[in-house]
């Protein structure tokens, strides 16, 4: 993460913690839902949630059986994700995983990014580091926002940077940072940048039929 990003997201920790545990995003009953599932359908023993936040997901997956890990590069997050459960937390930027570094506990059968993507470079390289601390037969999951929000917030359909990582969620959040947002078309560019593996997507709807998010799965080949 930048230092805007983490600058931004230490800012508003507690109010995002505030906003998770109260279960505030309506959009999250669908897109939680669908990340367990795809979770729930795949095979191994020690899995990591990279971007973890307060750790939610992170509980869950332990609740699965897996014996889990998270990762933030924010302080407060992982602060009270270690309040909340016995997993394993750390404390690690991804421009850290970029250069090298190796997550503690490696390897791991699965990596899940939970909307914690931001950047427009880096993003393969993120990406290729990570794949390298899995198993032979490990899988990365990506959970993004469904790029239709484009054109629900009145924006030209094209892959590029917003300037406020919180308009739209509810909750009293200040100082937004810069975030880039992919087309579909250019989601499929990028992970085909990818060396070695295969990758499909899915399209999480909710109750209206309305496209929330996209599920990437990328599995080592």
């Amino acid at each position: 993460m930048g230092d805007d990003i983490i600058a931004s997201w230490e800012k508003n920790a507690k109010e995002w913690i505030n906003v998770i545990q109260n279960r505030r995003i309506p959009s999250r009953k669908f897109t939680n839902a669908a990340i367990l599932r795809l979770l729930g359908s795949l095979k191994g023993e020690k899995i990591i949630d990279v971007g973890c936040g307060e750790g939610w997901l992170t509980r869950e997956m332990g609740k699965m059986g897996w014996e889990a890990a998270g990762l933030d590069a924010i302080e407060p997050l992982i602060v009270e994700a270690r309040k909340n459960s016995s997993d394993s937390y750390h404390l690690l930027t991804y421009e850290a995983i970029i250069a090298g570094t190796l997550l503690a506990g490696h390897p791991f059968d699965v990596a899940v990014f939970n909307f914690s993507l931001y950047q427009k470079e880096g993003l393969i390289s993120l990406i290729t580091n990570t794949l390298q601390q899995l198993t032979p037969k490990g899988v990365v999951v990506i959970q993004t926002l469904h790029p239709f929000f484009l054109l629900q917030m009145g924006l030209p359909y094209k892959s590029q940077w917003l300037q406020d990582s919180w308009k739209g969620l509810p909750g009293d959040f200040t100082d937004g940072h810069a975030w880039y947002a992919r087309t579909m078309e250019d989601w499929s560019k990028d992970l085909n940048r990818l060396k070695n593996i295969q990758w499909g997507i899915k399209e999480v709807l909710n109750n209206e039929g309305t496209p929330v998010s996209l599920m990437i799965k990328i599995e080592k080949h």
